[in-house]
């Protein structure tokens, strides 16, 4: 079994890039972890995919990844393709939990000591398609709360506030309260505009002046 020590790991239900790890997230601070050496197919499969290894894989890497302070994590495992690098987690029975991208300067050193370790055929099985994401963590954090905020002025008639935020996104208003809801909930199926994270910040300043 070959090793890759000193690494951040910050594992996610859905893939997502560096870029996106959020100061909330839980980093794993990761000593030794397994790294398993596959081709760009298996690495895409893994990448896009929920999969599922099996038995004798998970008793190849049961708690040899080992985090600060003497603690392990289970069944991980850093896969690379000498190109691009994930890590997954997986349960007891095989099954792909989550996964992990790595910072920039980790996953090159990674590909480039990738290449002095053996090509393994690694034996898994494709369970359902991952679709990936075309919106950034960003984006899905700033529609769900404008949406939960919007909902909840609606629903509890708040209209004088709903009248304010739909007259400073769209500037103007309508005489039905119902379509200019409907209009707001629309736009967030939209990609996102500089308009948009304005009424976001408004909201956000209207808890903080609470």
């Amino acid at each position: 079994m070959d090793y890759y020590y000193d690494v951040l790991l910050n594992f996610q239900e859905k893939y997502c890039m560096f870029y996106e790890w959020d100061e909330n997230d839980v980093i794993d601070h990761v000593k030794k972890i397994p790294l398993i050496h596959i081709t760009s197919k298996a690495f895409e499969d893994l990448r896009q995919n929920k999969i599922k290894v099996n038995e004798s894989f998970l008793e190849r890497i049961l708690y040899k990844t080992k985090l600060k302070h003497n603690n392990y994590l289970k069944y991980t495992a850093i896969f690379s393709d000498g190109k691009n690098s994930l890590a997954l987690e997986f349960d007891d029975n095989g099954y792909s939990l989550n996964k992990s991208s790595l910072i920039l300067d980790d996953e090159l050193n990674i590909n480039e000591f990738t290449y002095n370790v053996n090509l393994e055929k690694l034996e898994y099985e494709i369970i359902a398609n991952e679709k990936v994401n075309q919106e950034t963590r960003q984006e899905a954090k700033v529609k769900k709360i404008l949406k939960l905020e919007i909902d909840n002025m609606y629903r509890s008639k708040n209209y004088s506030k709903l009248k304010y935020i739909y007259l400073e996104w769209f500037a103007n208003l309508k005489n039905d309260m119902d379509e200019m809801y409907q209009e707001m909930i629309n736009k967030l199926n939209d990609k996102l505009t500089d308009k948009e994270y304005n009424i976001y910040e408004l909201i956000k300043l209207s808890y903080n002046n609470v």
